[in-house]
């Protein structure tokens, strides 16, 4: 018996090490595919038409507004130097369920139903694919809850303090990640996460960005570039299409999952 207990620890230190390792990554991509501009509260009306003649930095914080006021699908790639990071999310704002599949840099997949965090990864070494993880357990500081929570993070729209008209639905401009952070909820951790890039930017007063606002008003492309003190640039592109499509996102099948211990929810 105690063998089988000692193998029975080993396995669970193995998996919480593997979810550490996980976590970083994962956190990075949810964030940067599914709230890059979630609740930027502008100034500006959100639901005014797509012909409004509003300054370039209101119709993108606008435009960003109306992409996320109903479900939508999100392509995003995120790099840093060598290594990179590919996902493909649909999410349903109302109903807080969003599906994400992707490489970060493994093959993974992470589900949002409620407050119940769904994840499939091969670095989890678990007994069954996928773990559930109860947002409502985790600190408001969480990385990992701060991934999945819709409606408290600016992201770097928030911080949008230029930009520029380029004609044809596209424009230009930079970002301040200190005022994006500002404008993040203090709530949800997200302002302190904004604030550790600061620090690792070069010029975190001045990040490039490049949108693209249909003719809808709606955010379709986004993509910046956080050039670092210490890995080089990070270069995030997203994609967002299929707007208000019903989006379904269900349960895993109750033989493969399996709550996260006590031991995972202390390091969450």
């Amino acid at each position: 018996m105690g063998v089988m207990l000692e193998k029975g620890g080993q396995r669970r230190s193995v998996r919480v090490a593997s979810m550490r390792r996980l976590i970083p990554t994962l956190s990075i991509a949810l964030a940067a595919a599914l709230v890059a501009g979630c609740g930027t509260n502008s100034t500006g009306d959100s639901a005014a038409p797509a012909t409004s003649t509003a300054d370039p930095v209101t119709a993108i914080r606008q435009a960003m507004d109306r992409s996320l006021a109903d479900t939508v699908t999100m392509d995003a790639s995120i790099k840093a130097g060598t290594q990179s990071i590919t996902l493909s999310g649909k999410m349903d704002p109302a109903s807080r369920a969003v599906q994400v599949t992707g490489n970060a840099p493994e093959p993974m997949e992470a589900r949002l139903i409620d407050d119940a965090a769904y994840i499939k990864s091969d670095s989890l070494e678990g007994e069954k694919p996928w773990m559930k993880i109860d947002l409502s357990k985790l600190k408001p500081t969480s990385s990992l809850r701060q991934s999945f929570d819709l409606k408290a993070q600016t992201g770097i729209i928030g911080g949008v303090v230029s930009a520029q008209d380029a004609g044809g639905g596209r424009y230009t401009g930079t970002a301040d990640l200190g005022k994006a952070a500002e404008a993040a909820s203090s709530d949800s951790g997200m302002r302190q996460g904004l604030e550790s890039s600061a620090k690792l930017a070069k010029d975190p007063t001045a990040i490039p960005f490049e949108a693209t606002v249909d003719a809808d008003g709606r955010l379709t492309a986004l993509s910046y570039t956080i050039a670092t003190k210490t890995v080089g640039d990070l270069v995030t592109d997203m994609r967002m299409s299929d707007f208000g499509e019903k989006v379904s996102v269900t349960v895993p099948p109750a033989n493969e999952t399996e709550p996260a211990s006590a031991e995972m929810y202390k390091f969450l």
